[in-house]
């Protein structure tokens, strides 16, 4: 059975380790610059240091199957975008003299709570518990008084954007992260 709970300080390592695979899909040029290990290392001590940062447990939701987490949602408001990267920002600068941002491009639409991602395990995939994270989020967002959810879809994974439109999801618009097009999709709880 797929248990959904929020995350505790003590998933941090865990669930950046299953955030890895989504940040690897990305081809971020700093990851290639830097390595995945020192980007992964980067992450988790920035979570630990910053409960306001973008992948901090209090910005995630995990999915437990057999006692072992298997999936990761992270989402947040909107309105935090510009803040969530300041000390993973310091982390990087201070560690690699690097300035330039992990993450440069505005992801977000306003006056959403906007899902960073969502990563299960290779191991539990095709069980539901990507279907059993999203199904959760409505419950999330309403606590922190947010009304619509968006995300966004990498164009070239269809099976995500089937599964985001069978919750509910509608496309709204279109961006450039990096260097991949993405579906900004949405879905109204009011």
């Amino acid at each position: 059975m797929i248990t959904i709970r929020p995350a505790t300080v003590a998933d941090t390592a865990t669930i950046v380790h299953l955030e890895m695979t989504i940040i690897d899909q990305m081809e971020i040029p700093m990851v290639a610059k830097l390595g995945r290990d020192n980007i992964e290392q980067l992450l988790h001590d920035s979570a630990l240091a910053d409960d306001t940062a973008r992948y901090s447990h209090t910005h995630a939701t995990v999915a437990e199957l057999g006692g072992a987490i298997v999936g990761v949602a992270f989402g947040y408001p909107s309105a935090s975008e510009p803040h969530l990267d300041l000390t993973m920002q310091r982390l990087l600068a201070e560690r690699f003299g690097e300035l330039a941002e992990l993450f440069p491009d505005v992801e977000t639409l306003p006056d959403e709570w906007y899902l960073d991602s969502i990563s299960v395990a290779e191991s539990a995939r095709g069980k539901g518990v990507g279907t059993q994270l999203l199904a959760a989020l409505p419950e999330v967002v309403a606590a922190q008084g947010e009304t619509v959810i968006g995300l966004n879809v990498d164009d070239a994974n269809p099976k995500a954007r089937a599964l985001y439109e069978r919750e509910g999801f509608v496309a709204v618009g279109e961006l450039m992260i990096g260097a991949h097009h993405y579906t900004h999709m949405q879905r109204d709880l009011s």
